[in-house]
């Protein structure tokens, strides 16, 4: 098999040990996150460094005597840490720290921030705390090293929290503790620094009731109540005076030691709750700059709580500054400068720090040196195809002689494809209208479709003769015009980014991974192609990736095998949704249904009420405005012609049901006692999601409603306080039209999750036997991929390109065969562009005996992939990007693993299995993919 050795990096994991080692000590989220990445790979650059993380394996199943040795240790706490172990890690190996890894625990109750804070001289908001559990528990180490750090005994600093608060009076418009009181509208923080639910409660004047706060979810990070009132009874609060900042913002603060503080600004969640998004589905922040007294508040806090990166929130009210949380290690989403800064800065302290004591690697024993800990070394992928064009056609019948004449005398279906043949359409198309011919309109759209898309490879028409049954002559044709599934501008950067993203990845964790890549990929266009751009850039950009990518039919295209499976696993799913047919909610439940969605068939039919009305408010603008103006600029060969094509079809599915006079009461009422077919519920969400991403402004200009009220600005608030939110300034950033649209993207994506997954079997049974038709030769391959790394002399990496299909049947294979999930298949997003199905193989050399061991992980990714598309604010790529990779499975024993999947390999109707794959095999042509 043909394979490709990418060009060498700096020093790194897998070549020589370098000079000094640094440990990354997080969780792998945090540990392989894109920040990190970038910060690693260029502190490569600055120093002979060799980098080592630890991973969950290590950390999670490790005793803290096994964990590698190390120089620098860079350690942060995040959900589910045991910081615990890592405090003895410090205390056994003695390295140099970045942040004080003993003193994160004092950011986990907000008493002793605010405590701290007020040590320092740091301005906070007016606030009153309540203490029902005894005051803050402090660990004695922390305490030392914050004595060690500022001189102050910290037990004082406590002294006013370290007891139960006696006195609590709750009144309508104020609380009162102790005898002091604030009146609302103020904001009640669990003491718990690691509860992010908090909670506001407003005056009267600010029209009462309460606004809940919360981690961001999606687009949101808090709810209005108006029911919430009345503060906690039980357990430790803090309330604090709610503040009017400026703009309706709040500041974050990133420190990198004393000498380097960025900041940025986000709007408040205390506004709407309506979280602004980039395509990365990152919050959207604006850098801002300091003045040289908060510049002195972020220096203080990090000295006080010992960490050198550091992030804290401020606000910024009447020109005063006040600090709101502390958040320990915290990274700058997307700034070169910051990783540059970062980087350079780390690099500083570490020599620094060798200068006043020797490295401390070479005095830890041999058999945890870090070239003796847990490391990867094989990595086995499976890709869904990157973003492309809706996949679409159109057929119209007519008895014009230019369109018989493309017969040139056959009496079988003749088809075009290059574009000298498809101008050949085209000239009938151009006749046919001098002619005045019926169905001009139906012509006008076909010569639409032809001069947009027929430079495109994935365009072809089919002409089809119907004869006159009694002479025998050509009496009309079929003209059938299929198009799209092309990949597209979007498509090339997430297949760029996530290959570069990879590949700095995998340098990190063990670049010799790099020297032995082998890449499969079907014959499809789209797949290829994104398999061509990944590649490059996941090997470095080489001069030349010829036989690095192999094409395998066998493996990765099309096959029928499942059809009759398939077919009747599609009539079950007509029978769930059929009007009044009610689904027992413990099967809901199974698939992950909202509990608060009504029943499939209700959101079905709501479906086709809100396609209706958009359907009549399509057609009146199209008549009263000047669509060509509506959106300036098409990408991906597109038009407003093409765009009413496009959603036409989808009107006449949902609305028409696929056939039928829409104007024939008769049909209308009949209708109303049917439901579309759920097998046009995937084509409705591609259509909606590729044009909220490529056609925004068109999609919320075309289907806004012209005798509708003006939408409410979009930093309005519903609880009466006051909203200066920073303005967009992409007029088509966000979609704020016609609210049908928003109840639309929801109600058809809500049927997307029902209905895509249980395409591929709605029982375990029915899933397994089709996965098996489908995906039993990948999965065979990629066990073999994985026996072969584990005897092989060196790393390997080995990567799948394929299409939807073949991800379904391997993710289903996977939950079915028993090894033990840490996320049911039911929580996972839908397999959007570039989702990924990964196999992390880990060795290590054995402790207490010769030999090696195996660890294997199984990762997914949902790919490029954003919950509520409407609300991300797009750039010129109309990208989304690709989601990072959760776990399926803890580390287990690679034998365990195998085992589990090697069941399927037993079967005893495995010879049917296989003999059905082989015989039922589809081989496309290459030009006749889309």
């Amino acid at each position: 098999m043909p394979s490709l050795s990418s060009p060498q990096p700096p020093p790194s994991p897998g070549d020589r040990r370098g000079k000094h080692v640094v440990a990354v000590c997080c969780l792998d989220k945090k540990a392989r996150s894109k920040p990190m990445r970038h910060i690693l790979n260029r502190l490569l650059s600055y120093g002979d460094y060799s980098i080592v993380i630890f991973g969950d394996k290590t950390i999670l199943d490790e005793e803290v005597e096994n964990w590698p040795g190390c120089d620098f240790l860079i350690c942060f706490f995040s959900d589910g840490f045991p910081l615990d172990k890592a405090i003895q890690y410090v205390k056994l190996r003695k390295p140099f720290t970045v942040n004080s890894v003993v003193m994160q625990s004092l950011l986990w109750d907000r008493r002793v921030v605010l405590a701290i804070l007020d040590a320092m001289g740091i301005p906070t908001p007016p606030r009153l705390v309540v203490t029902r559990d005894g005051g803050p528990e402090v660990d004695p180490d922390a305490a030392g090293a914050f004595e060690e750090c500022t001189g102050m005994d910290l037990h004082r600093v406590l002294a006013k929290y370290s007891r139960n608060t006696e006195e609590i009076k709750i009144h309508d418009d104020e609380i009162e503790v102790e005898g002091n009181s604030l009146s609302k509208t103020f904001i009640e923080k669990p003491a718990d620094g690691e509860n992010h639910n908090i909670n506001i409660y407003y005056s009267r004047e600010k029209g009462g009731g309460g606004r809940r706060l919360f981690r961001k979810i999606g687009n949101k990070s808090s709810e209005f109540d108006p029911e919430l009132s009345t503060p906690q009874q039980e357990n430790s609060w803090i309330y604090e005076q709610l503040m009017e900042t400026e703009n309706c913002e709040d500041i974050k603060l990133y420190t990198v030691g004393p000498t380097f503080i960025h900041a940025e600004t986000r709007k408040s969640p205390t506004v709407d709750g309506l979280v602004k998004r980039n395509t990365d589905g990152k919050e959207i922040r604006y850098c801002t700059e300091l003045s040289p007294e908060e510049e002195d508040i972020a220096r203080k806090v990090s000295k006080a709580f010992g960490q050198t990166v550091c992030g804290l929130d401020i606000l910024r009210v009447n020109g005063k500054s006040y600090v709101i949380d502390v958040n320990g290690w915290s990274f700058v989403k997307g700034s070169d400068y910051y990783y540059d800064q970062c980087a350079r800065l780390l690099s500083e302290a570490f020599y620094r720090s060798v200068q006043r004591r020797p490295s401390m690697v070479e005095t830890i024993p041999r058999e945890i040196a870090p070239e003796h800990s847990w490391r990867i070394k094989g990595f086995v992928a499976v890709f869904r195809h990157a973003d492309r064009t809706p996949k679409d056609k159109s057929k119209i019948s007519t008895q014009a002689q230019p369109f018989i004449d493309l017969l040139d005398g056959s009496t079988q279906e003749v088809v075009f494809r290059q574009k000298h043949q498809l101008s050949l359409v085209a000239q009938a198309v151009d006749k046919s209208l001098e002619l005045n011919h019926s169905d001009a309109d139906k012509l006008r759209s076909l010569k639409e479709i032809l001069e947009k898309k027929w430079d495109l490879p994935g365009t072809k028409v089919q002409v089809k003769p119907q004869f006159d049954k009694e002479t025998g002559e050509v009496k009309k044709v079929q003209v059938n015009v299929k198009w799209g599934g092309e990949f597209t501008h979007a498509g090339l950067h997430q297949s760029r980014d996530l290959g570069e993203n990879l590949r700095k990845d995998m340098n990190i964790l063990n670049r010799n991974i790099m020297d032995d890549v082998k890449i499969f990929s079907s014959s499809e266009r789209r797949v290829r192609a994104t398999a061509d751009v990944f590649a490059r850039r996941f090997l470095g950009q080489p001069e030349s990736i010829e036989g690095v990518i192999s094409e395998s039919k066998s493996l990765l295209d099309d096959s029928n095998a499942a059809k009759e499976q398939g077919d009747a696993v599609k009539r079950q799913l007509k029978t769930l949704i059929r009007p009044g047919y009610e689904i027992p909610q413990l099967q809901l439940a199974q698939v992950g249904w909202p509990k608060d969605m009504p029943q499939p068939h209700v959101v079905m039919q709501e479906i086709s009420l809100i396609m209706s009305r958009l359907r009549q408010i399509m057609r009146y603008n199209w008549q009263i405005k000047d669509v060509d103006q509506i959106q300036r600029r098409w990408c991906c060969f597109e038009s407003p012609a093409l765009f009413r094509e496009r959603w036409e079809k989808q009107f006449k599915n949902f609305c028409d049901h696929g056939s039928g006079d829409e104007s024939d009461e008769a049909d209308i009422r009949n209708r109303m006692h049917s439901a579309p077919d759920p097998a046009w519920i995937p084509e409705l969400y591609d259509a909606l999601k590729y044009d909220a991403l490529h056609n925004r402004p068109f999609l919320q200009g075309i289907f806004s409603d012209p005798d509708a009220p003006a939408p409410e600005s979009e930093t309005g608030s519903t609880d009466g306080s006051s909203s200066r939110g920073r303005p967009s300034t992409d007029s088509s950033s966000v979609i704020h039209g016609s609210s049908d649209l928003r109840k639309l993207y929801k109600y058809v994506r809500t049927m997307f999750d029902f209905v895509a997954p249980q395409e591929y079997g709605i029982t375990d049974e029915e899933k397994k036997s089709i996965g098996l038709l489908i995906g039993l030769p990948l999965l065979k391959s990629i066990l073999s991929d994985l026996r072969d790394i584990k005897y092989s002399d060196n790393p390997k990496t080995r990567l799948y390109f394929t299409k939807e299909s073949h991800v379904h049947a391997l993710l289903n294979l996977v939950y079915l065969s028993g090894v033990p999930t840490k996320v049911p298949r039911n929580a996972l997003p839908e397999l959007d562009f570039l989702t990924q199905i990964t196999f992390e193989l880990y060795e290590r050399n054995k402790h207490s005996e010769p030999g090696k061991e195996y660890s294997l992980r199984i990762g997914f990714s949902s790919g490029a992939h954003y919950k509520d598309v409407l609300d991300i604010h797009l750039d010129a790529e109309h990208c989304l990007k690709v989601a990072p990779r959760t776990n399926l499975i803890p580390h287990l024993s690679l034998e365990e693993v195998l085992a589990y999947h090697n069941s399927y390999l037993n079967l005893p109707n495995l010879e049917s299995i296989e003999r059905q794959i082989e015989e039922r095999k589809l081989y496309y042509v290459q030009e006749d993919n889309q």
